[in-house]
């Protein structure tokens, strides 16, 4: 067993008195922390870090993401959503091969590392890879294989497949690895398909990670059809019967909120996304008011360009302050809990997101004796307003260091890079198709 003691840090717990403790110890034995403030006197260290200037926080989660799609970074750019997808991303997506997925998730990988987020809800293709990469870098995440599926047929895996995927890799890489369903969207896959994956996932004990209420023409053909909002529906149809991931629910009315609520679903919020495509402004003060577990998300890089969770902070409360004309919405410590704490929860990690005795040893180590951190007069301030993904100097997952004063110890940045470049130009020397169409809006 490992004995790691951190001394001298400032630490940001996030529990539930959201406590700080300043010039103080963190006492980390094998995979889990033992001790905060105060090392044990019998604590007999193997490594003694100081971390002086230091600030020790948990981890950030990605709670919604395409990882995968960083060979989409500025492809298609100042056009609205249904543009986007129909002339830009599906027609792309085309193309996209087993080895574009396997190196653009590395390369994903590397961006968010360097960025604090030890962990990320995936929900793309070729998903067995993603699932190796992961085993391989260290870091936690929750895969959900996308499927589109409707009347004749379905595009990708089939549900039994998806089953076997997730009982292949549910659990692995140590407890590191959780899998899912992903149905892609109410609006894309038929009602009796999305009966069908809830009535498997629930007899399975499988969740469930899905896109819905991302625009307001979602909603309206959603009523038009059915008499209910994306949400009420999946909600009839079974979807929030097991363990569930909600991506966007960005129109969401009070109903939906109390339906979000009771069945204890997980948001992703994404705000880079939905400010780009002009796609409306979650209401997340709500969600939280009345309970539901929000996360915070990058969405892909093809939609937000950067894999950057600090970004999403941000935003996050600018965007909710200038809808509301209310400067002290999402105030304090709330968003990076939104990114750390609730973005754990919403991955199906519960031991992690926190900083207390008997939790997994899942945490960053910020540097704040950069010039733009100064001078710190309040810890939360700093953390949510300052830092920028080069300021993580260390990165720890069940007490493995992944990164240590910001290198990669798990993944090899130049070999990723290269690999990464081959499969970008296969990709784009093929004539390009139609992947799907969205046709919601029109």
């Amino acid at each position: 067993m490992t004995h790691i003691l951190l001394k001298h840090a400032t630490i940001v717990t996030l529990n539930d008195e959201d406590a700080i403790l300043t010039d103080a110890d963190l006492a980390i034995a094998d995979d889990r922390i033992v001790a905060l403030g105060e090392a044990p006197a019998d604590f007999a260290a193997d490594k003694v870090i100081d971390l002086s200037g230091k600030i020790v926080a948990p981890g950030l989660y990605n709670a919604h993401t395409h990882a995968a799609m960083v060979f989409a970074r500025g492809y298609a750019e100042d056009m609205p959503l249904d543009r986007w997808f129909n002339e830009g991303i599906w027609k792309l997506e085309s193309a996209l091969t087993r080895e574009m997925v396997r190196w653009g998730v590395r390369l994903a990988m590397v961006e968010m590392l360097r960025g604090g987020v030890i962990g990320f809800a995936d929900h793309y293709f070729y998903m067995d890879e993603v699932a190796q990469a992961v085993v391989e870098s260290g870091m936690r995440a929750n895969l959900a294989w996308a499927v589109f599926g409707h009347d004749g047929g379905e595009v990708g895996i089939t549900v039994p497949e998806t089953v076997e995927f997730v009982k292949r890799w549910d659990g692995a890489a140590d407890g590191r690895l959780r899998a899912m369903f992903g149905p892609h969207s109410p609006y894309l896959c038929s009602d009796e398909f999305l009966a069908r994956t809830a009535a498997v996932a629930v007899r399975e004990g499988i969740g469930i990670h899905i896109h819905a209420a991302e625009t307001g023409g979602q909603v309206e053909a959603s009523l038009a059809a059915y008499d209910m909002t994306p949400i009420e529906l999946l909600h009839d149809r079974g979807l929030f019967e097991t363990h569930t991931i909600v991506a966007h629910a960005i129109h969401s009315n009070p109903i939906d909120i109390a339906i979000l609520a009771n069945s204890h679903v997980n948001v992703a919020h994404c705000p880079s996304t939905h400010m780009r495509y002009a796609m409306g402004v979650t209401p997340v003060p709500e969600m939280l008011e009345a309970g539901v577990n929000v996360a915070l998300g990058t969405d892909g890089a093809g939609s937000s360009v950067a894999l950057n969770l600090w970004r999403e902070i941000r935003l996050a409360v600018v965007m909710q302050r200038q809808a509301r004309n209310d400067p002290e919405a999402l105030g304090g410590l709330t968003p990076l809990r939104m990114a750390a704490r609730n973005g754990a929860r919403a991955l199906g990690f519960a031991q992690s997101g926190v900083l207390a005795p008997g939790f997994q040893a899942d945490l960053m180590v910020i540097d704040a004796s950069q010039t733009h951190y100064q001078p710190i007069h309040s810890v939360p301030a700093s953390l949510v307003w300052n830092t920028e993904p080069a300021d993580v100097r260390d990165v720890m997952v069940a007490g493995r260091w992944l990164m240590r004063d910001r290198q990669l110890l798990t993944l090899d940045e130049e070999a990723i890079r290269a690999g990464f470049d081959r499969a970008l130009a296969e990709m784009m020397a093929k004539p390009l198709g139609q992947f799907k169409t969205y046709e919601v809006d029109e």
